[in-house]
Formats: structure tokens, sequence, C-alpha cells
């Protein structure tokens, strides 16, 4: 039976987690994406070998934000090539939550709800995400057609 870890890859994989609030405001955190300057960006890592997508990205966003969501369906999934056009990675935006208000308990410092009229030119992944949030638009996290364990913890 075919694993839902990755316990190999030449390929890097990346997440990004976006979370939403009826009021309009996106969980961000200050760093860079893309090479571009620091800023505020949607809170992502690197999923290292032998860890589960879903619950890696649930401990980085704990970790950056102090918020615990669960993180098993996709908004946006993109290829990433170097300049020859080789595949080198796959970046995963997740579902991090559509909450009704901003919540009471402020995120970790480096942290915070960002209204979305202040993300001027936010990363095409970024826009195509938003756009499927907008629209209550998601896709289950699979690997080799399975949902990974994590998904249920």
């Amino acid at each position: 039976m075919p694993r839902t870890t990755i316990v190999r890859s030449s390929l890097s994989i990346t997440f990004h987690v976006l979370a939403t609030t009826r009021t309009n405001h996106v969980l961000m955190v200050r760093g860079s994406y893309g090479g571009r300057e620091d800023g505020w960006v949607l809170p992502n890592g690197r999923v290292p070998n032998g860890r589960c997508l879903i619950l890696t990205a649930r401990e980085t966003l704990m970790e950056t934000t102090g918020c615990d969501r669960a993180l098993s369906d996709v908004y946006a999934v993109s290829p990433v090539t170097d300049e020859e056009g080789e595949l080198t990675g796959l970046a995963y935006v997740l579902d991090g939550g559509h909450l009704p208000d901003l919540p009471s308990n402020k995120p970790k410092d480096g942290a915070s709800w960002v209204p979305l009229r202040e993300l001027h030119e936010p990363p095409a992944l970024y826009q195509y995400a938003i756009i499927a949030a907008g629209q209550r638009r998601k896709l289950p996290v699979l690997v080799n057609g399975d949902r990974p364990e994590a998904t249920f913890c």
C-alpha cells in the first residue's frame, strides 16, 4: 500500500496557509517570498523528507502565528520550475479556514490579520488562492490518491 508521507523526493515541496475572515482579513507573517523584499506573506515553509505535508504545515502555522487550524484542503497547487523549465518542486496553498470575525486572541509577534485591501500586488499563486477562497472552491490534499493520516489529527 502506498504511503501518504513522502519519505524521499528530489522535488522541493512547499506550502502556504491561507486563513481569512468574513471581514476580509488574511493571517500573514513578516517574511519574504520569491526574492521579494521583506513584507507580509502567508505563513509558509518547506516539507522535509519523511514528514507529512499537513502536519508540517500545522506545526509551522502554530509556531509562527500561535494559531492552530485544520489544513486538509488546497486552494491552489503550482509546479515550480527552474530557468530551463525543469520541474524542481510543488507549491501548495492550503485552506487555513474562513472565520466569521477577527479572533479575540492576537497572533504571535511577527504575525497579524492584515486587511486584504493592504495587499497591493500579491504573488500570482496567492491571487489564485484568494479568488478560490472567495468562491469557496477547494480541493482535498491527496498523496498517492489518499488523504494523509494527519488530516484526521
